[in-house]
Order: C-alpha cells, then structure tokens, then sequence
C-alpha cells in the first residue's frame, strides 16, 4: 500500500488499505495509509475521521501526529494542527521534521517568534537541513529582518554549499535588499547547483535589469525560455524585456513559435494574443486567435474574452455580446469576464448593461478599482447623478507642493537633483509593453526600495505632502474612496502599493488609464520641458475624466491641470487619467505611486 501511495495510485492504494481493514481493524498504520490516500482522491472528511480512527489507536505514534497536523493545516484548521504538532514535538523533542513541522505551521499562524525558536532549534539539531535554514531565512523575512534573513542562508550555506533552494532563497532575498549583483550570482549558483526553474530564470532577469545589466538581463530571459518554452509568464518576461531594451527582431518570436510547437496550452496562446494587441498588432492577434482554435487550444475564460473582443473588432457587436453572455453563463462569479463584458457593453452603446455588469462586481468588492471606473463612465452616459457623487473632480483631484528637505537651498535645487538621480534609473529603450507609457520608459520594480539616499529622502518629504493633503479629506463612509482614507494624523498609517518613474520625451504621452491596485494615485513632476512650463496649450497637462481610448466614446476630460515641478497630484485610483501628447527634446520626468490604506 505504501507503494501504491509513492507511485501515485492513490485510488488503488484506498482499496487495498479498506480491505486490509477488514482483517485488521482498528490498525492505526492502515488508517494512517488510508488517510493520506482519501487525502489525496479529494476525500477530506474521510481523510480526517481516518486520522482520528488512527490516534485512538497509537495516539502518541509521532508520524502519525505529523501527518494529521500538516493534513489540518493543509485544510487551514490551524489551531488543532497546532495542537497535534506540539503534541509530536513534546514526544520527540531531537526530531528536526517535528519541530520544522511546528515551525512551519507557527509561520502560517503568525506566531513569528515562537516559529523562529522552532526553525532554530531545527538546524541546531541537524545544521545540514536545508529546509530548516529556509524556514528560518523566510520567518526572519516576514518579521521584517532581512539582512538576517541573509545570514540565515549564508549559515546553512557554509554547513550545506551546494543546496539549491537555500542559494535560490539567497538570490531572493539580496534582490529584496537592492544586492542586485550578488542577487544575480547567487541565482547562478542555484541555477548551477540544478535549481532550473521558471522563476529563477525570470527574478535572475529583473534583478540583471535592476542592476543596470538591460542586455543581460535579455539574455538570461531568453536563456529562460530556451529551457522552458511552456511557461507563460517567463515568456512575457523575456518578450517584455526584448521591447523595451530595444533589441533587434520580433520581441514575440520565442513566444510564437512556443505556442505552435504546444498548441493545446491556452496560456501560451492567451499571452501571445494579449500582447499582441498591446504592440497595435490586430491582425496578428487575430490570426493567432484563429491558430489556436485550429491547434486544438481548449476554452478558457481568457481565450473566450480575447474571441469576443475579436468579434466587436470585426464589428460583429450582436455576435460579441452573445459571446459574453453564453461565458458569463458557463461562469457567473468570474469578475473578469464581467469587467470585460462591461466594456464591451460602453463600447457597443449599452452603458445601462454595463453599469448593471459593474454593480454586481461592486455588491462583493466595493473596492475594485475597474469596476468603479466603468460603472463611473457608465452612469456618465445615461446621465446618472451617481457619477457626480463617485468623481467629484473638484474635490478630488489635488494638487499639493512637496517641500525640499532642510540640506536643500530651495525646492529647484532639490528637484534639479532628483531629475539627475532619477535619468540614470532609466535604463531601457522603449515604453514598457502593457503600461500606459507611450513615447518613454519606465523604471524596473518599486522605487522607493533602492538605497539611494535622495529617494529614501523623497519618500519622506511625499509622506509630509500626503499627510497635508489628505487632513481634510471629508468623512464618508459610504464612498468608495473617502471611505478609506486614514484617521490618524500621520502618514504611518499608508503604505505604498507601488512607486515608479517615467521619463517622455519626444511625443510622448500616457494613454487614459486607471490604476487597478491602487486607492490613491499620483503624479509629481520632478523635470518639465520648456513647451510644457511655458506652452500657451495643454500640452504636456495631466487630464481627468477621458475614459480608454478602445472604449472608443470620444468623451471629453472633466478636469485637465498643469503640471509644475515640485507639484503632487493626488488623485483616486479608479478615475481615468492620462497625458496630453507634448513635442519636446527635454525629457518630462515624473515619479508616480499607489497607496493603499493600512488594514
């Protein structure tokens, strides 16, 4: 039986072990065996009435209270896992699985100091356990202390060299700490110890991009997919990196040519088509829509929205609408198809469907940003006062100066410095694939991680700018956006969601866009061109109000402010934002963020 649960045959195994039950009743190995095999065909209250059948038979047999504690965890019943787990390590206190076993559930739980005792007294008693130094270097992680989160793995390294997962932590948490070289040599010493996953290949990438490496940060990527072709994400990586390093040939050629060779894998298929349309290519998204129905793609959500909206785009709008209606049938909680469905119908002139589509996503989340900016535009169209109560663009679009900090003569001089801090961040080539730059670049990861003093200084004088702005916010706790500001009289309470720079030069712009992770959202000027500070027109202005250009509406912005260097705008998430196109050599350098309020 034992064999038959190793080798996977778990319905054999469940057989062999009730038949067995029926000569030897009550044996608490078989009901051991048993339970892991019910466990495994999807049997959960079977799996635990196995378990207890088992205890009351050897209730103090440690493997047995092992693997009933991770099957309780495993069902999230945290606190009588906890209970078996204290159990087994009170029976055998030299047992490093039992003790790595409680560490693991304490982690879970919270319990973030007592979880570091168990983690410590696992690789004391076996310093070449690998997974304990893990569990250690990710609760010292968690609790907010990476730099010893980083000795944590450098210790189990010098018992254990060569451990995979240890070094591939290490490269995880040196990115974390802004090592971006070490970061990336310690991915290699994974990926050389036989750690040759997706992932290593994709943070190794974005740590290389972080370091200022864009062309080897290219090549790992590509490296990546030569291996694992099948991977989605590591696929977008690579063809993400490929644009905007500028490099020579079709960003999407690996992509390509991995989705033909695996034709039935809808991911691939899926990301290919989206980022088509991303680079304005409709003709070969719609080719490859129609490829890999012909190479037997299965439906999923994903693939169904991209047919549908190849059918509005043929301007087959009835045959759209149907589309959406048969997929919101085959799965009616799917929050992406309404949000979609919900587009299609502003774009089709059926805002009253739309509108409907976004409040039944608001009745669960009233919260989803998307599903706030559609329904806005919606009650826009049919006139609805509601849109004037969601965006109040006279009240909620702020604007507010960041003052310069004490070592600054003024606030020219420290935005003068920034700007130069700032243009050396921005190391690729072209606008990022599936962000709204147009005409620009965008930095790599949250910002406000580096360790470059005059950022770590910017963040700080931010923090005082929001605190201004947000003292009188008014309280409503009904609004979707007032509803969630901060009560407390400090800026201790936000926390960052995200934190960039964009630097548009040329014609650049950003198209209408909202920003789906955020509440509160921003744009500080850090550099503007002359045509810009100077201009008679509103070029280079941040406007508000204009939905998605594919909505195709044409509405007009309900707001549209100049920008000027030193000037934060405030703004909520959810309300549609962008740039007005300017024509200039001197670069427009912003820094933008998301906050989210603490919970």
């Amino acid at each position: 039986m034992q064999q038959l649960l190793q080798q996977g045959r778990f319905e054999e195994a469940v057989r062999a072990c009730r038949t067995l039950l029926k000569r030897h009743r009550g044996s608490a190995p078989v009901l051991q065996m048993l339970a892991v095999g019910l466990q495994r065909t999807g049997k959960p209250a079977e799996a635990d009435q196995a378990y207890r059948e088992a205890l009351k038979g050897a209730p103090e047999a440690v493997p047995l209270l092992l693997d009933y504690g991770r099957f309780l965890r495993a069902a999230g019943r945290l606190s009588r896992a906890e209970r078996q787990l204290r159990k087994a390590v009170k029976l055998a206190p030299q047992s490093d699985v039992a003790w790595q076993a409680l560490g693991l559930l304490l982690r879970s739980s919270g319990q973030l100091g007592e979880a570091e005792r168990c983690a410590r007294r696992v690789v004391e008693i076996k310093p070449t356990s690998a997974g304990g130094w893990e569990l250690l270097a990710a609760i010292l992680q968690k609790s907010g202390n990476v730099e010893g989160a980083i000795q944590a793995c450098r210790s189990g390294l010098g018992h254990i060299p060569r451990a995979p997962r240890l070094l591939y932590s290490l490269g995880q948490l040196l990115r974390e700490a802004t090592e971006f070289d070490a970061a990336g040599a310690a991915y290699l010493e994974a990926l050389q110890a036989g750690f040759d996953t997706p992932d290593l290949f994709r943070n190794r990438a974005e740590a290389l991009l972080d370091g200022g490496d864009s062309a080897e940060a290219l090549a790992c990527a590509q490296e990546g997919v030569r291996r694992h072709p099948g991977h989605a994400l590591l696929q977008r990586t690579a063809a993400r990196l490929h644009h905007e390093v500028a490099a020579p040939g079709d960003p999407l050629a690996s992509l390509y040519a991995a989705a033909r060779a695996a034709g039935s894998n809808p991911d691939l298929w899926q990301t290919l088509v989206e980022l088509l349309k991303r680079l304005e290519r409709g003709a070969e998204a719609r080719d490859a829509l129609a490829e890999a129905r012909r190479l037997g793609s299965p439906d999923t959500p994903g693939l169904l929205i991209l047919e549908a909206q190849q059918a509005a785009l043929a301007g087959d709008n009835g045959g759209a609408t149907r589309r959406f209606e048969a997929l919101l049938k085959a799965v009616p909680d799917d929050v992406n198809v309404k949000i979609n469905f919900a587009m299609h119908a502003l774009g089709s002139g059926d805002p009253g469907h739309a509108a409907a589509l976004c409040e039944a996503v608001l009745e669960r989340d009233p919260f989803d940003q998307l599903a706030l900016a559609y329904v806005g535009t919606a009650w826009q169209l049919l006139g609805d006062p509601r849109e004037q109560w969601l965006l109040d663009y006279r009240t909620m679009v702020r604007p507010v100066p960041v003052p310069a900090p004490d070592e600054f003569a003024d606030r020219e001089a420290f935005f003068a410095a920034l700007a130069a801090a700032l243009d050396n961040l921005h190391r690729t080539g072209a606008h990022p694939i599936e962000q709204s730059v147009r005409g620009g670049t965008q930095t790599n990861g949250f910002l406000f991680r580096l360790r470059e003093p005059l950022l770590q200084t910017l963040e700080q004088q931010i923090r005082r700018a929001i605190v201004t702005a947000m003292a009188d916010f008014p309280a409503d706790d009904r609004h979707p956006f007032w509803s969630r500001r901060h009560r407390r009289p400090s800026g201790d309470g936000l926390r960052f969601a995200g934190a960039w720079s964009v630097r548009l030069r040329g014609q650049g712009y950003h198209t209408n866009h909202i920003h789906p992770q955020g509440w509160v959202s921003s744009a500080l000027y850090i550099a503007l061109p002359d045509a810009v500070r100077h201009g008679d027109d509103t070029a280079g202005h941040i406007q508000f109000g204009a939905p998605l250009d594919e909505l195709g509406l044409d509405l007009p912005p309900r707001r549209v402010v100049k920008p000027e260097v030193g000037t934060l705008v405030l703004f909520p998430s959810y309300m549609w934002h962008g740039t007005v196109p300017f024509e200039s050599t001197q670069p427009r350098i912003t820094v933008a963020f998301d906050l989210l309020p603490e919970t």
